[in-house]
């Protein structure tokens, strides 16, 4: 057995002993995994990638990306109010990795994995030019239908959770906090109208919430929340609405379950705040003091030639 199939090897053992064992699904080692969800159950399905020296700076460490890799995907079960049940992922990486790294990785993984409920139940493992990790997650869904992005209709309210802005300069972005619980709460308690979480910046989301959903919106600037150390200038706004790598929840409520929602002890610890309104039209409207503002921000976009 030569170096490469034994290395292989070695990473495919840590998955197959790592498996955490849980009704309705086999583990890692056949060719493909068997899924039986419970009678009456719905799945949805969230797939999400991670690329060294797109998502990541070179050099971060084998954990920090297991745990990015598995918090931004749980972070789309979040904004469809689902609960985490299996996961399957891969690794391409170049032939001078370590091995002793991708076993760190590949460890930290399926840790991340147990902590949030969720078994690892395949993937696939290959030499590439350069880093490049997926995850395929399988969500259960509650007692309400995934609401997605096109239910907003005009007089809702805009509320997001948490606060905006200077994720990857502070390295927030590396240990995000996947809305899980609070998604399920806005959906089941708050019948919350479309949900969507927030990766690539306010600026670039909500107008794909707003044109999913046929309407446009108004947003006060003022009543983003920020993260500190952030303050309510251009500067300020700028970070918030086109940093992107936030994973919070963005959702459109009926007033009076807003209203309801934001007296929730949950929803209050995590912070929700009321941004703006669903109005009829197309496009975001960014307003400060009833004027329309240009917060010159764009969001986060993958561009090729």
């Amino acid at each position: 057995m030569d170096g490469l199939s034994h290395g292989e090897q070695t990473l495919h053992d840590i998955f197959r002993d790592s498996f955490v064992a849980r009704r309705g699904l086999s583990g890692p080692g056949d060719d493909c995994a068997r899924i039986q969800p419970p009678a009456r159950s719905r799945l949805v399905l969230s797939c999400d990638q991670l690329v060294e020296g797109v998502h990541v700076e070179s050099g971060t460490s084998a954990r920090a990306m297991a745990r990015k890799l598995l918090r931004r995907s749980l972070s789309d079960l979040a904004a469809a109010g689902a609960s985490p049940w299996a996961a399957s992922w891969t690794i391409a990486a170049p032939a001078d990795r370590p091995l002793a790294w991708l076993k760190r990785l590949a460890r930290a993984f399926v840790e991340e994995a147990a902590a949030f409920g969720c078994s690892v139940i395949g993937g696939d493992l290959s030499r590439a030019p350069a880093l490049v990790l997926s995850c395929t997650l399988l969500g259960r869904e509650g007692s309400r239908p995934a609401p997605g992005r096109g239910g907003a209709r005009p007089g809702h309210w805009l509320v997001v959770t948490g606060r905006l802005g200077d994720a990857v300069r502070s390295g927030r972005h590396l240990r995000p906090e996947p809305r899980l619980v609070e998604g399920r709460i806005l959906l089941e308690r708050y019948r919350a109208a479309a949900m969507m979480d927030l990766s690539d910046g306010l600026a670039a989301d909500l107008p794909r919430l707003c044109a999913a959903s046929g309407v446009g919106a108004v947003v006060q600037l003022d009543a983003i929340p920020l993260a500190p150390p952030l303050r309510h200038d251009e500067a300020g706004w700028r970070s918030a609405l086109g940093e992107g790598e936030d994973y919070e929840l963005l959702a459109a409520l009926r007033p009076a379950e807003a209203r309801r929602a934001l007296a929730d002890p949950v929803l209050r610890r995590a912070g929700l705040h009321v941004i703006g309104d669903v109005v009829a039209g197309a496009g975001v409207r960014w307003e400060v003091d009833g004027r329309a503002i240009d917060p010159g921000a764009a969001g986060w976009s993958h561009d090729w030639r």
